[in-house]
């Protein structure tokens, strides 16, 4: 009580109401000054931080695909708790659900902090491309950071994988110990998974068939007939895909991205009457650009390209050329698991450019605007007073790494990018934006 006084007098102090024998006239002898906040902050590994003891850490289990974490801050200073990839929430030996003793339960390996389900990991990757705003591993990890003031105690859910196919996913009535993998794990080939997905970003699919793989030898046939709700067949071929990069990897921490993105998107271009000349010079131009934030490898027309799942074969037909305009036809084509090509879909797309001057980002930016709002769709899930939550569907054999929505059908409508989406393929996710709809403007996959 006297200290909200005495911040009344402080206040009509400043504001010249008040002399200074008024206030000496009201001050109190004795009283305590009024303990100033502190403004010094720090940022710690969470795992530095608990055991320097400036950080007090429980983590529970919240079902199969989450970890629920309360941080306390029993320091001073206001903590930027770092949450760096390559985490596990692990069970105890012989833990049972509900802390009972006996049997066992399930070890979780954590991705990073996001309010989407279905996604795992950063989406942290080295990207050629210049339209959307890929960021490289070793930029600034701020967004992995969660704000504990000095006293106070914040919870944190994150996303995770289970480690032990077959166990109880734990509860939060379930303790675990957090620890870096390589403590849980003496396996280079599982830190290296972990920790590579957890930054790359993928969906939470594609990351649970990876671990289950490294970590317990599941084929993907069990899996598939086992988990074939939290799993697809499309997210099993890229799994499959990232292995095969796990595999041919150096000694590095992480696994390549480059590897992950190469031969993933082929594309064949002709063009009927006099246009087939303008086709031959575009397809020189194309060659080694990005669509979709994949680099475009040129292939023959008159064989398929061989390539392993996931891929796309892009045919690209110009059909017709005005002044200011150029048509044509799009046939897109997905390697299977089986080892074929077996057609996705077919668009057209329009470029505001004649022919003989559209060049070759022109086109890949035609086409990714076409393939995009056709394999990646959008409608309204729920509508509130000036926004609406639509709903993203994925169609694409590749988990969405970010999309950008314009706001509205009009030609000036605002862009509104949505990075790290993590929508896998065959799923969907809820994107909230401040208009009654959205239409797809453009689309990154990262080959993940």
């Amino acid at each position: 009580m006297l200290w909200r006084h005495l911040c009344l007098v402080r206040a009509w102090s400043a504001a010249g109401l008040l002399t200074l024998s008024s206030f000496g006239a009201l001050a109190i002898a004795g009283e305590p000054e009024e303990p100033a906040p502190s403004t010094a902050s720090e940022t710690l590994r969470i795992l530095d931080a608990q055991k320097r003891g400036d950080l007090a850490v429980v983590a529970r289990g919240n079902g199969q695909e989450r970890v629920r974490l309360t941080l306390k801050n029993t320091s001073t200073k206001r903590l930027n708790v770092l949450l760096p990839p390559g985490l596990v929430a692990a069970s105890a030996a012989g833990q049972a659900p509900g802390g009972r003793a006996g049997g066992g339960l399930q070890s979780m390996g954590l991705g990073t902090p996001t309010n989407r389900a279905g996604t795992f990991g950063q989406f942290r990757a080295n990207g050629a491309e210049t339209g959307l705003q890929s960021v490289p591993v070793t930029a600034d990890q701020s967004s992995l950071t969660v704000a504990v003031p000095p006293g106070q105690t914040v919870e944190v859910t994150l996303p995770s994988v289970c480690l032990n196919f077959g166990l109880p996913s734990p509860t939060y009535r379930d303790q675990l110990i957090l620890k870096d993998v390589d403590d849980h794990s003496q396996d280079p080939r599982v830190r290296k998974a972990l920790r590579s997905l957890a930054t790359l970003g993928t969906s939470q699919g594609v990351a649970q068939a990876v671990m289950w793989q490294v970590c317990n030898n599941v084929s993907f046939e069990n899996m598939l007939a086992q988990n074939s709700k939290m799993i697809n067949p499309r997210e099993i071929a890229i799994a499959a895909r990232f292995l095969e990069a796990l595999d041919a990897s150096n000694a590095t921490e992480l696994v390549d991205p480059a590897y992950l993105t190469e031969a993933r998107v082929f594309v064949r271009l002709d063009g009927e009457g006099t246009l087939a000349k303008e086709a031959y010079r575009l397809s020189g131009e194309i060659d080694g650009l990005h669509l979709m934030g994949l680099p475009v490898r040129l292939a023959d027309a008159r064989e398929l390209p061989t390539a392993t799942a996931p891929a796309l074969l892009v045919s690209v037909s110009l059909t017709g050329s005005q002044k200011g305009e150029t048509r044509g036809r799009v046939n897109v084509s997905q390697m299977t698991l089986a080892g074929s090509w077996t057609p996705l879909g077919k668009l057209s797309f329009v470029d505001g450019s004649t022919a003989s001057v559209l060049d070759g980002p022109g086109l890949a930016k035609a086409l990714d605007r076409a393939i995009a709002s056709t394999f990646v769709t959008v409608k309204p899930a729920r509508r509130a007073v000036g926004s609406t939550t639509l709903r993203v569907d994925n169609h694409l054999p590749f988990t969405l790494a970010n999309v950008i929505l314009k706001a509205g059908n009009s030609s000036g409508a605002a862009p509104v990018s949505f990075n790290g989406l993590g929508v896998g393929p065959g799923r969907s996710a809820l994107a909230p934006i401040q208009a009654p709809s959205g239409v797809v403007e453009r689309i990154e996959l990262n080959g993940l």
